[in-house]
C-alpha cells in the first residue's frame, strides 16, 4: 500500500508565499492550451462518458475536503491510479521566485526528496513542464542527456519514466505540478495523458481555492501575485503592443436579471470580465468565448452547480460594447455543460 506524505515545512513556506506583500507576476498557461483543454472536455464527454463522470465525481469530492493537507495526498493518489504509476509527487510554484517546491510525495526515499526539494530551472521533467506551461512526458529518463545531473538520483529511486502535468487554476494561472513516475520505461496512452490534463485542471482549481482562501468581505480571494481577472487581461493587452497579427478581445459574462435585463455574472464585477489577446487567425471571437466558457464550466463543476440559470459570454474586438454589438455570443447553462452559439456582427 502506498504511503502519502505531506512535507510540512515546504508546504507551510510556499502557502505563506502566496500571501506575500512583494509578489511576482503570475505565470500562465496559454489561451491556446486552455481552449485545447475545453476541446478535450467535449471529446471526453462524447467518447468516454464514464471517465468524465468519474472526473466530475472526484472534483466534487475534492471540493468537499476541508483542508489543503488532506487534499494533496488525495490528488497524488488519484494521479498515480490514473496513470498506473508507483511513485508520485506534487510541487507548488513559489510566487516569490517561480521555483517549484516539493510539498507532497508517495514512494520516494529521502535522497530523492532532497534532490528535488526545490527546482529552479527546466533541466528536469517537472521544470520543463512548468517553463513551457504544458504537460511533459519522458518515456525513459536514461535516454535524455538533459537529465544527466539527475541520473544518480533516478537510479537510486528506481525511476525510469516520468510525466509532469501543470496544476492550473480556473484563470489558467500555474499553481504547481503533479508528476507520476514509473519503474519501467514507457509512455502512458494518449487517452490517459489527456485525462491526466483534465484531472490536473480540476485538481489545480481545488488547490487554488485552499491557497488563496477568502477575503474578509466573503468573496473568493485572488492569487496575490496576479491581481483581478480584469487587471490580468489588461496586462496581457498592454504587453502585446502593436505586434503584427495580434488581435485584442474583450469579454464579459452576463446573467439574466429582472424582468428583461441582465447583470455581470460572478461574485464580483472583475471575476468574469476582462481582456485577452490572440496571435493567429484561428483564435477568433468564437475561440475566446469557448476559452471563457471552459473556465465557467470548470468553476461550476467545482462548485456543484446544476441549476437552470443560463449565462451569456459576450466577446468584442478591441473595446467592450453592448450585447448586440458583440462579435460573438455564447449561451451556456450549468446543467447542460455546454452552450448554444450565436454569432453576432462586429461593432
Amino acid at each position: 500500500m502506498n504511503h502519502f506524505q505531506n512535507l510540512v515545512g515546504p508546504l507551510d513556506h510556499v502557502t505563506a508565499s502566496y500571501r506575500s506583500v512583494r509578489p511576482r507576476p503570475a505565470r500562465k498557461v496559454s489561451v491556446t492550451r486552455r481552449a485545447d483543454q475545453l476541446a478535450a472536455w467535449v471529446a471526453l464527454s462524447l467518447d468516454e462518458p464514464a471517465v468524465l463522470k468519474n472526473l466530475q465525481d472526484e472534483a466534487a469530492e475534492l471540493r468537499d475536503v476541508p483542508q489543503l493537507s488532506a487534499v494533496l495526498p488525495r490528488i497524488t493518489e488519484g494521479a498515480m491510479a490514473l496513470i498506473g504509476a508507483e511513485f508520485g509527487n506534487i510541487q507548488f510554484l513559489d510566487p516569490l521566485d517561480d521555483s517549484l517546491v516539493l510539498v507532497t510525495q508517495s514512494g520516494f526515499e529521502q535522497e530523492f526528496l532532497d534532490h528535488f526539494a526545490v527546482v529552479h530551472d527546466n533541466r528536469s521533467v517537472c521544470g520543463r513542464a512548468a517553463w513551457q506551461g504544458v504537460q511533459a512526458v519522458t518515456p525513459d529518463v536514461r535516454e535524455d542527456p538533459a537529465f544527466a545531473p539527475h541520473q544518480r538520483t533516478f537510479r537510486a529511486a528506481g525511476v525510469r519514466a516520468v510525466q509532469s502535468t501543470p496544476l492550473v487554476d480556473r484563470a489558467g494561472r500555474l499553481v504547481g505540478m503533479i508528476s507520476t513516475h514509473a519503474s519501467q520505461p514507457g509512455r502512458p496512452s494518449a487517452q490517459d495523458l489527456r485525462t491526466m490534463e483534465l484531472y490536473a485542471q480540476l485538481a489545480g482549481e481545488a488547490v487554488a481555492r485552499h491557497l488563496v482562501g477568502r477575503r474578509v468581505d466573503g468573496h473568493p480571494a485572488d492569487v496575490p501575485h496576479s491581481g483581478t481577472a480584469l487587471h490580468r487581461r489588461a496586462e496581457l493587452l498592454e504587453g502585446a503592443g502593436t505586434r503584427s497579427g495580434v488581435t485584442h478581445w474583450v469579454y464579459r459574462v452576463d446573467e439574466p436579471y429582472g424582468s428583461a435585463g441582465c447583470r455581470i455574472y460572478g461574485d464580483h464585477p472583475a471575476q468574469w470580465r476582462g481582456r485577452m489577446t490572440s496571435d493567429g487567425p484561428d483564435q477568433d471571437a468564437e475561440y475566446v468565448a469557448a476559452h471563457v466558457a471552459g473556465e465557467l464550466m470548470a468553476d461550476w463543476d467545482m462548485r456543484g452547480l446544476h441549476s437552470d440559470r443560463l449565462v451569456h459570454v459576450h466577446v468584442w474586438r478591441g473595446w467592450e460594447g453592448t450585447p448586440q454589438s458583440a462579435a460573438f455570443t455564447l449561451e451556456v447553462q450549468p446543467h447542460l455543460g455546454g452552450g448554444d452559439r450565436r454569432p453576432a456582427v462586429d461593432a
